[in-house]
C-alpha cells in the first residue's frame, strides 16, 4: 500500500515537472537523480557497506537505463495527457517485466495473470481512442 501512494506521489511530481517546467523538465531529471545519488551514498555511509564491482556495473546500467527512460518518460508527458502516459506506461512496464521473467528466471505466468494482462492491454486500447 505504501509502495502504491508514494509511486502515485511520484508519477504525480513527473507530471507537475513537465506542466511547470516545459521543455527545461530535464533540470527536474538531473535534481531527481542526483537526489537519489545522494541518498544512496548516504544510506551506504550509514551502513558501511561496500560496492562490489560487479554490483557498481549493474548499477550503471541500471542507472543509465532510468535517466533514458525517464528523459523518454518527461518528452511523453510534454506531449501526451497524463491520463493516457500514465496507464500505459504501468500496462507496458508489467508486459515488459513478464516477458522478461518468463526469459530470465524462467516464471510463467498463470492464466488467471495472463488474463490481467490481456484485459490490461484492451483498456489501454480503450483509453487511447
Amino acid at each position: 500500500m505504501i509502495s502504491f501512494f508514494l509511486t502515485g506521489i511520484s508519477d504525480t511530481t513527473w507530471k507537475i515537472a513537465g506542466e511547470i517546467c516545459g521543455a527545461s523538465a530535464n533540470s527536474y531529471l538531473l535534481l531527481f537523480h542526483i537526489f537519489a545519488l545522494l541518498s544512496a551514498i548516504v544510506v551506504l555511509m550509514k551502513t558501511r557497506t561496500k560496492i562490489k564491482k560487479n554490483e557498481f556495473f549493474l548499477g550503471s546500467i541500471i542507472g543509465f537505463a532510468l535517466i533514458a527512460g525517464g528523459i523518454a518518460s518527461m518528452q511523453a508527458i510534454l506531449r501526451i495527457p497524463g491520463i493516457i502516459f500514465f496507464p500505459v506506461s504501468s500496462c507496458g512496464n508489467l508486459l515488459i517485466v513478464t516477458i522478461m521473467a518468463n526469459i530470465l528466471w524462467k516464471e510463467k505466468p498463470t492464466n488467471r495473470q495472463i488474463v490481467g494482462l490481456v484485459i490490461a492491454c484492451i483498456a489501454i486500447v480503450l483509453i487511447t481512442l
